[in-house]
């Protein structure tokens, strides 16, 4: 038999059942399936007898933890690999397991088998290619997307059942450092992961638990180990990385380390002493920006990699910009680094601060993007997206230009540049997950300048209680307090969502829109049009609200009163396509022109720079 898959489960019966579903669909048939409930009390055990004729081993007991269940199950198991799929993960379609197969097959034998993880909200984790210690010290592989040798539990160690939210970290560190396991990655991704579950989460048991498995697996070197990864992380960097992965578990690997963090401390010492005395002269927020242009300025001396500086970008992700640059750089074997004021060589502009800084700037490459609607009279000095004063501009409008492409903000929010056609497919296809609806509609908003979304908030209160998280209007604080403000996690209780866009403009579609989407809500929805993103949205699945048409908005809070007095009428509404059938194909042609055009700007760039 070639794979055992394990599903541990305690108290969640929609995830077990998600779950369960997506593995006895498979279209291949070796393996087996065996499912490990902690004595659950909410009906998991009638979904496992619902489906007990294609399970081959379950058993519901109660348990001490979650790696006690895992163990429970990797004893049963027969499978040359093991894959754990708990309650609420699930296979990503049903030729998941035949397509990773085919790709193992043509591939070196190996001791466990990764892909890059896919998350329920839409988030992909790309994972490296090649594996190394510093890595999974500062990281870990998903077991979710991990087929694991099943010898490698009897040979070396099962997981430690003492640590209750990390022992999986520190599995695969074990047989990265101690073991030397061959770790191979493999391109097709194998499941959909629920973030959301205990074990995902960033809490005061986990940071305590990681320093014991570090002292479990690092022994004496542990605790330089865990300082330079925290408390030093800044001056880490490939020194760190070069020492963990050429000098094993040696006596000289001490002493290196030891030096290491002597260095770094003699050098933030000396830094500080410098600062305090500059301080009495200078004000704080000058002082703080002169030493990083005078730090900017010695690094441009010693090294000579391209300087790329991101002005007035406020919390939009540099990621979504520097992946593409990192592929070009990589073809001229050329290097870059983020500045903040030292004459960049690529300046990227967006409008969360004065255009006179992009009329300024001095950059040989100026690259514009507008995560906010430029018609808007906050940020008018930016009408037109910049098209005549940089080499590329991105933003809302619909713009004929060589220069520019209509790339709108949501596309950062659920797509990553080099998505392939299948990732774009997988993706929208999250958006379909379906969610007990217990609550009748949702505003999350800290603003109303128009007034339209609290004339939408009268009306629809005629109908039933409407929760607000927001600023605006608030009356419920669940989203801070219980769902860590993750907007996607919260909106999945309710069935429609209050939507409408901050300012309205041709082509301007941001999130809001995709968030009650990706959480199954029906949008109650005003923006420019009533068909917002033509050819991706299927505009049936919005509710549309105008305030100046008291008639269509009559018609609207009707639809909204039968879907939710009528459940199998709301059911029905929300089993409608999302996203039309060229959405796919509308999306990846988008991305693949947002990273040609920027790799071409950038490699003329670089080119030009060769010459000087």
């Amino acid at each position: 038999m070639k794979l055992s898959i394990i599903t541990i489960n305690k108290n969640n019966f929609e995830g077990l059942e998600k779950t369960i579903v997506s593995v006895i669909g498979q279209t291949y048939s070796d393996f087996e399936y065996i499912i490990i409930d902690g004595a659950s009390t909410d009906g998991s055990i009638d979904i496992i007898k619902k489906y007990s004729d294609k399970i081959n081993y379950w058993v519901s007991e109660a348990d001490p933890g979650i790696y006690n269940a895992m163990n429970k199950g990797i004893r049963i198991a027969k499978g040359e690999f093991c894959l754990f799929l708990n309650s609420g993960d699930s296979l990503i379609s049903s030729d998941t397991l035949i397509n990773v197969f085919n790709e193992i097959s043509s591939l070196p034998t190996s001791d466990i088998y990764y892909s890059d993880r896919i998350n329920s909200d839409g988030q992909i984790f790309r994972f490296p290619k090649s594996l190394t210690t510093s890595y999974l010290i500062e990281d870990v592989i998903s077991h979710q997307n991990s087929l694991i040798k099943r010898a490698l539990f009897y040979e070396h160690e099962f997981y430690n059942e003492n640590l209750k939210l990390a022992s999986d970290r520190e599995f695969f560190l074990n047989e990265m450092w101690k073991y030397k396991s061959k770790f191979t990655y493999i391109k097709t991704n194998i499941s959909i992961f629920d973030p959301y579950g205990l074990g995902s989460q960033d809490t005061p048991l986990r940071r305590v638990e990681n320093k014991i498995f570090f002292n479990n697996v690092f022994g004496e070197i542990s605790e330089y180990i865990i300082e330079l990864n925290k408390e030093l992380n800044k001056y880490r960097g490939t020194v760190y990385g070069n020492i963990i992965e050429n000098f094993g578990s040696s006596f000289f690997l001490t002493f290196l380390l030891r030096l290491y963090r002597l260095i770094i401390r003699r050098v933030l010492k000396l830094n500080n002493i410098f600062k305090k005395i500059l301080s009495c002269f200078l004000p704080q927020c000058l002082l703080q920006n002169l030493f990083i242009y005078i730090k900017e300025y010695f690094l441009s001396i010693f090294t000579k990699k391209i300087r790329i500086c991101f002005t007035n970008f406020g919390d939009i992700p540099y990621d979504f910009f520097t992946v593409p640059i990192k592929k070009t750089f990589e073809v001229h074997n050329l290097s870059y680094r983020i500045v903040n004021y030292y004459k960049p060589h690529i300046n990227f502009f967006s409008v969360f601060g004065s255009k006179k800084k992009l009329k300024s700037s001095k950059a040989l490459c100026k690259i514009f993007f507008t995560g906010e609607n430029v018609n808007r009279i906050d940020y008018i000095q930016y009408k037109g997206n910049c098209i005549d004063s940089v080499d590329l501009s991105m933003g809302f409008d619909y713009v004929d230009s060589g220069n520019y492409l209509r790339f709108p903000l949501w596309l950062l929010y659920y797509f990553k540049p080099f998505n392939t056609i299948d990732d774009v497919s997988n993706i929208l296809a999250l958006f379909k997950n379906t969610y007990r609806k217990t609550k009748f509609c949702s505003l999350v908003a800290s603003h109303d300048n128009s007034g339209i979304r609290a004339k939408m908030f009268s009306d629809l209160s005629a109908i039933a209680h409407i929760d607000c998280a927001g600023v605006l209007l608030h009356n419920d604080t669940s989203l801070h307090n219980i769902y860590d403000n993750n907007k996607s996690l919260y909106l999945q209780q309710y069935k429609f969502n209050i939507c409408p866009e901050n300012s309205i403009s041709p082509g301007y579609v941001t999130e809001k829109l995709f968030q009650s989407l990706y959480s199954g809500c029906i949008p109650i929805y005003n923006g420019w049009s009533k068909d917002p993103e033509p050819d991706i949205v299927n505009p049936n699945i919005i509710l549309w609200y105008d305030e100046s048409d008291e008639q269509n908005n009559k018609y609207a809070m009707n639809e909204v009163r039968k879907l939710h007095e009528n459940d199998k009428l709301y059911r029905s509404f929300v089993e409608q396509p999302f996203f039309c059938d060229t959405a796919v194909d509308k999306i990846y042609t988008i991305l693949q022109q947002y990273t040609d055009k920027l790799q071409s700007v950038i490699s003329n760039t670089l080119t030009h720079l060769k010459r000087v």
